[in-house]
């Protein structure tokens, strides 16, 4: 099998960026990634395509990028799915097993029982997570094939979403030339990279902190439980703070991040923020007392949603691993100590912990910001193994077409590894870094 085969690419098309990676697994189950690229987002509002001519040149913007560092040509790319209008919901089953055992037969069609009940007519299932299974009136039971047993029970977790939301992205990666294998739920995909097995296991709750949207994950016994996204992020706050402050939306969004606090309590009165003059507007001071009292009072509208979510799953108290914060909402100072005084558990800001060969774009992928992205790919190479590598995702045989473009993209140019440089037939040097201690095969 040619190793071009063993490539996948995955697009992460934020709100605020649009960020795309290429990877691989290395034989040892480590994932490597060979390209990176990220570029400002247009057409895109509250995690949902709303302009597709706009968010088209965003995608072509960041496969350009890929294209001009690895020099193949991005064919099909895996996506995410935000908005929101995900749902989850709950659905169980049974079925008799013919000749007392339980086959695989009988475990699809439960599922598929599942699927075909659990979907309105306006939305499309993504994706249908086992929860529990009885044989016999047996619990506990994780693997029913091969069992013995004439009556098997399941329940399942149904996560689906907005049937548009799909179509919309779909056109948007067609008219930039990129053709969609498959799209993930955004929030079913942001634990698989931040969260080890054990946070997984023990239950921890992951809080993707957006520009458009707030994702949350909730995992119990290696489980996921909960996939949602609620319609607020870091915008919102934004906007709070140009209505508040009464200043131009540019510099909103600037004061927030230089001078913005979550909470009020850590910061001095006598601190003032000076916005300059401009078009026509006054210059003006800004209390930092004041703007941390506007970001608190929006975190906290949207942590209410938050514990709501949480309460409504019925785990609250099982969350032994508490919270782990990731998304660009994330780097606001304080965020974490308000986050844990409204919900109560302990909280850490997330970074990759699944094993990376060597890490070539180690800034803009060791950050809270890139969990969406990393869980993409993650899926999209999982998908494209257990499917033998299917041909024509990424081809050398097509000329490259690099179209210059105003929009900013920021990219680390670091050499591959010496196995990779010989496959492309051009060597490179530079690592920026290895990761061992920490490694672990990607399950």
């Amino acid at each position: 099998m040619s190793p071009i085969r063993e490539l996948v690419a995955a697009i992460d098309i934020g709100t605020m960026w649009t960020k795309a990676v290429i990877g691989r697994f290395t034989p040892e189950g480590k994932m490597e990634i060979l390209a990176y690229g990220e570029t400002l987002t247009k057409g895109v509002r509250n995690g949902v395509v709303v302009n597709i001519d706009e968010a088209a040149l965003s995608i072509r913007t960041v496969v350009n990028t890929l294209e001009k560092t690895i020099k193949l040509k991005v064919k099909k790319t895996y996506a995410g799915i935000s908005g929101q209008r995900i749902c989850n919901r709950q659905t169980t089953g049974y079925r008799m097993t013919e000749n007392g055992e339980v086959t695989q037969n009988v475990v699809k069609a439960l599922m598929d029982e599942a699927q075909r009940f659990s979907c309105d007519k306006d939305e499309k299932v993504y994706h249908l997570i086992p929860q529990a299974y009885v044989v016999d009136g047996e619990h506990g039971v994780i693997t029913p094939v091969g069992m013995a047993g004439r009556k098997v029970e399941a329940t399942f977790t149904v996560i689906s979403a907005a049937e548009s939301y799909e179509m919309n992205l779909r056109r948007s990666l067609e008219k930039a030339g990129v053709e969609l294998v498959s799209a993930f739920v955004n929030p079913f995909v942001q634990g698989m990279g931040f969260l080890s097995k054990d946070e997984r296991e023990a239950g921890v709750i992951l809080l993707d902190m957006g520009a458009g949207t707030t994702g949350l994950s909730l995992y119990y016994e290696n489980k996921l439980r909960l996939a949602v996204e609620l319609p607020f992020g870091g915008n919102v706050i934004s906007n709070d703070i140009r209505d508040g402050c009464n200043i131009i939306p540019r510099h909103a969004e600037m004061v927030k991040l230089q001078c913005g606090c979550a909470f009020t309590e850590m910061v001095p009165d006598n601190k003032y923020a000076q916005i300059p003059e401009v078009e026509g507007w006054q210059a003006k001071e800004i209390s930092f007392k004041n703007l941390a009292g506007i970001i608190q009072a929006r975190l906290e509208e949207i942590m209410e949603g938050v514990n709501y979510q949480i309460n409504s799953t019925g785990l609250a108290n099982k969350i032994g691993a508490g919270i782990v914060l990731s998304g660009g909402g994330s780097n606001l100072l304080g965020i974490d100590k308000l986050v844990s005084y409204l919900t109560g558990f302990d909280v850490r800001f997330g970074k990759p912990v699944v094993a990376i060969e060597e890490l070539l774009f180690n800034q803009q992928i060791m950050n809270a910001g890139s969990a969406n992205v990393i869980g993409l790919l993650i899926n999209g190479m999982v998908q494209s193994k257990r499917n033998n590598y299917p041909v024509g995702m990424i081809v050398s045989d097509a000329p490259v077409e690099v179209k210059e473009t105003p929009q900013p993209v920021r990219q680390q140019r670091s050499g591959l590894k010496s196995m990779v440089s010989d496959l492309f037939g051009k060597a490179k040097e530079g690592l920026n870094g290895l990761i061992t201690d920490d490694d672990q095969e990607i399950n």
